[in-house]
């Protein structure tokens, strides 16, 4: 005897296929750590229960990989927010990301492209204060690169170099 088909079950697969197609398709937007994940399923009341295998799958299928995530947030920052290490880093963490995803991000920087960048902001912020009358241009330059998260030994050591 065939057990019959329950429409309230093919409802809920049905849903479940168009949830996590919509999922797929959020993540292959751009790239999306497993928070913003969670965060979108809840949104669209997916069962808390559920939510874990959601994202098994999603990693399992490659739509979902926080090391990517930190790889790829970490050179768009340093790219085109100008934003030094230790931004990056704190930003990654308050995302949520696993101490060793943002060690592989950080690590990924090319050193040379960071000092080069660390530079042309330092030589950008001189052209832009050296018509001020004030004696403290260089702590206002260094104030600035420190906000943009720089160490200040790397600062300190570009500033010596170019003579400020």
């Amino acid at each position: 005897m065939k057990k019959k088909t329950d429409p309230e079950d093919v409802k809920k697969l049905e849903k479940a296929e168009i949830i996590l197609q919509n999922i797929r398709n959020f993540c292959a937007y751009q790239e999306r750590n497993i928070p913003e994940i969670e965060e979108k399923l809840k949104k669209w009341m997916v069962d808390d229960d559920k939510i874990p295998e959601i994202i098994h799958q999603l990693k399992e299928e490659n739509y979902l990989d926080e090391f990517r995530y930190a790889r790829l947030y970490t050179s768009g920052k340093l790219r085109i927010k100008k934003w030094g290490k230790k931004k990056i880093e704190f930003e990654l963490r308050k995302k949520g990301l696993p101490a060793q995803a943002i060690e592989e991000g950080l690590s990924a920087i090319d050193e040379d492209e960071y000092r080069e960048i660390l530079t042309s902001l330092i030589l950008e912020k001189n052209k832009e204060i050296k018509g001020s009358k004030s004696l403290n241009n260089r702590q206002k330059i260094i104030n600035f690169v420190l906000n943009k998260g720089f160490e200040i030994d790397l600062i300190l050591n570009i500033i010596k170099q170019l003579k400020f």
